[in-house]
């Protein structure tokens, strides 16, 4: 038996000390569902088999690729069969895939096709949006309240929030109303704040138009994760191709890229786990679940500097 490593021995000891654990992972996209599947089984496995532990499983985007019915019907099945197995609550968020289906249709006055959407809405326990038209819906653990902000479309097609750019077309939707909205639902929690999303703010990763507009934000929000650039994908991360943490711009606000559950497009099948203590500070733990290890922990300091936007 080898050593433990250092990783290994931190996120034991956190697991001792955290109040509350979630597991965070986004992309799994794929057009073939054999190849979704293999990547599916490699991350489940690892988690079962190596003993990890959460308290919920919260999957930011594009858990379905493609405009084949059949084959993002697959992607569903699966997944909501290999999540049920995990036994813990989860929450969904869409992203960009989630809606390429929907995005193709040049129709409008039909309703969306939104497949891992509306898995996720029929599945006892599990959450996401109310609406196919919401922007945003929230959960609470004890003081902590976490915002989940996706990919939006109007039941009848005649606006759609797609790859967070700005609505399409833009006079009918109301931008500034609910910008307004969210903003004052977020300063109004008492507690900390998380956001998390298939986008970045401006500083993270491919950031979000949409997002931008959110900006400065309230002096609650703590820490925000994300998915959508994935992680060892030269050719859309560019640069940023092995850049996991970076801050919001003009804010002391880091920002934490999870991405992706697939070994295609990034080398390994990664994640996050996010553990909460007492003190609400928090430590982050990424996981190579290829290689069944942690790869490296962040622990963001407990001190928050005023945003210079304000």
């Amino acid at each position: 038996m080898t050593d433990k490593t250092i990783h290994e021995i931190l996120y034991n000891e956190s697991l001792k000390k955290a109040k509350f654990k979630a597991w965070v992972f986004s992309d799994l996209q794929q057009r073939d569902p054999k190849n979704a599947e293999s990547c599916l089984k490699i991350c489940t496995s690892d988690f079962i088999e190596s003993g990890l532990s959460a308290d919920v499983m919260w999957y930011l985007g594009d858990a379905v690729e493609g405009k084949d019915l059949d084959h993002l019907s697959k992607m569903s099945v699966m997944q909501e069969k290999a999540f049920s197995e995990i036994g813990i609550p989860l929450c969904f968020v869409m992203g960009n895939h989630d809606m390429e289906y929907t995005n193709s249709i040049k129709e409008t006055d039909i309703p969306p096709t939104l497949p891992f959407w509306e898995t996720v809405k029929k599945h006892p326990g599990w959450t996401t949006t109310e609406h196919c038209s919401d922007w945003f819906f929230k959960q609470t653990y004890g003081d902590l309240t976490v915002f989940f902000l996706g990919d939006h479309v109007a039941e009848d097609q005649s606006w759609r929030v797609f790859h967070q750019n700005l609505p399409d077309p833009f006079e009918k939707y109301p931008l500034e109303d609910r910008i307004a909205r969210l903003k004052a639902e977020i300063e109004a929690e008492k507690g900390p704040v998380i956001t998390a999303s298939h986008y970045p703010y401006p500083g993270g990763n491919r950031p979000s138009a949409l997002l931008e507009k959110l900006l400065p934000l309230p002096d609650n929000v703590v820490l925000h994760l994300y998915g959508h650039a994935h992680i060892g994908d030269y050719k859309w991360a560019k640069e940023n191709a092995y850049r996991r943490i970076s801050g919001v711009d003009w804010h002391d606000i880091p920002q934490i890229d999870v991405s992706s559950f697939e070994n295609i497009r990034g080398y390994v099948c990664r994640s996050v786990f996010l553990h909460v203590y007492e003190d609400n500070s928090m430590g982050l733990f990424f996981r190579d679940h290829d290689h069944r290890c942690f790869t490296e922990c962040y622990f963001p300091s407990a001190r928050k500097y005023p945003s210079f936007l304000k």
